[in-house]
């Protein structure tokens, strides 16, 4: 086997092996998030990417919650709050937490930080129930209604500093080290980013250099 062809199985290897990461996973579609009408604490109406431009730059961590959530809800809050007081990053960003809850009010938001201890900096939002559906289904984010309460995924969305969707955190096991790895992963990608963002391209170039590295001997050997 040629050197050429060693190297594209190498990079197809590698591209297997980045779409299996366990927990950081890149965006189905890195496009700018919908423009949804929001309301926040104290019930004022903004635009949530209007909102987002006034409170500073840098990458955006987005968490899903609804604050009658006593399972993953308060225990991602809690555990996303540690991890970035701790995180040692210096890439500034900014934090949504963003619920899905047709009945939120903007009383249930301000008990929901108070309980939580959700730092003063964090956006805490609701909306009505259309804006939630058609932003939420942007992100392939389902939740189901079954009894009263709403059965949804665990998941963790960080936008760049233009607000598209680039990586998604998912479940409750990753650690701080991976938040700190995802924002600066958004904020500047490079190389390395952009090989764990595109596994599927990646693929594809090491299928075409598998082929190459294929054709280029056969060739030889048919000419001579």
């Amino acid at each position: 086997m040629n050197l050429l062809a060693r190297c594209s199985l190498l990079m197809l290897a590698f591209a297997a092996a980045s779409s299996l990461r366990a927990t950081t996973i890149p965006a189905l579609q890195p496009s700018p998030i919908p423009d949804v009408q929001v309301l926040n604490e104290a019930s004022r109406p903004a635009s949530l990417r209007a909102m987002l431009k006034q409170s500073g730059s840098g990458p955006v961590i987005l968490l899903p919650i609804f604050t009658r959530c006593t399972a993953s809800c308060p225990v991602l809050t809690r555990k996303l709050e540690i991890a970035l007081s701790r995180a040692n990053s210096d890439q500034p960003y900014r934090v949504v937490v963003f619920s899905f809850d047709p009945l939120e009010t903007g009383e249930s938001l301000r008990l929901y930080r108070m309980h939580q201890q959700v730092p003063a900096e964090w956006k805490i939002v609701r909306s009505t129930e259309a804006e939630i559906r058609r932003f939420f289904e942007f992100f392939r984010y389902s939740v189901m209604n079954q009894e009263g309460g709403l059965v949804h995924p665990n998941e963790v969305f960080f936008l760049d500093q233009n607000l598209n969707w680039r990586w998604t955190l998912v479940g409750e096991d990753w650690t701080g080290r991976e938040v700190v790895s995802a924002i600066n992963l958004t904020h500047a990608p490079g190389l390395a980013g952009w090989l764990r963002a595109n596994p599927e391209r990646l693929a594809w170039i090491g299928f075409a250099a598998l082929i190459l590295g294929v054709a280029v001997p056969i060739g030889w050997v048919t000419r001579h």
